[in-house]
């Protein structure tokens, strides 16, 4: 699962460009994508593969009238060219939210997951730790096995340190005669 903030998409009217009878990404579309896959470099964003799930906020620059629609194929398209995914075909299930203005904060906040299991079968969940679909055993088990062994070696640790009342860090050790 990816979390992203990614620079406020071009209107689709503004991003591509007809040059003899062949249709452009324009010059302000291919700038964006540019930024748009340098952010995901720097961040190390790893394709996904699979179906996914793509949630969206728009926070516009300014009130102006836009449709969210017309935000879409830019942000899509880009971040397929940066490397989040390998097709936006991918995606099975899209959500999009415009915002109120925010003036020098515009962005298109991001959240691209896979789909927690295969469509239409029960039991799947999505491991809280690994963000991978792993088959349940029931609604108090959120973590796959792999993560659940991990999460043992550490909690032993924990264990030690739970139940027991600190002073600026420090174990208090209580008299035998106060515990009663």
């Amino acid at each position: 699962m990816y979390k992203l903030s990614l620079p406020f998409p071009p209107s689709v009217n503004t991003y591509w460009r007809h040059v003899g009878n062949r249709v452009l990404v324009s010059k302000k579309g291919r700038q964006y994508q540019a930024a748009v896959s340098s952010l995901l470099k720097r961040k190390n964003v790893k394709t996904l593969d699979g179906d996914l799930i793509v949630d969206i906020r728009l926070i516009p620059p300014d009130r102006r009238r836009r449709d969210v629609d017309n935000s879409l194929k830019a942000l899509l398209d880009a971040m397929q060219y940066g490397g989040a995914y390998e097709d936006d075909s991918q995606i099975v299930r899209l959500t999009v939210e415009k915002f109120a203005p925010e003036p020098k904060q515009e962005r298109a906040e991001v959240v691209v997951q896979r789909v927690p299991a295969p469509i239409g079968k029960a039991g799947f969940r999505t491991c809280l730790r690994c963000d991978e679909a792993f088959e349940s055993d029931g609604p108090g088990n959120r973590i796959c096995l792999p993560c659940r062994q991990i999460n043992a070696m550490f909690s032993c640790r924990v264990e030690d340190i739970r139940g027991k009342k600190r002073h600026n860090g420090n174990v208090i050790i209580e008299r035998e005669e106060d515990q009663v």
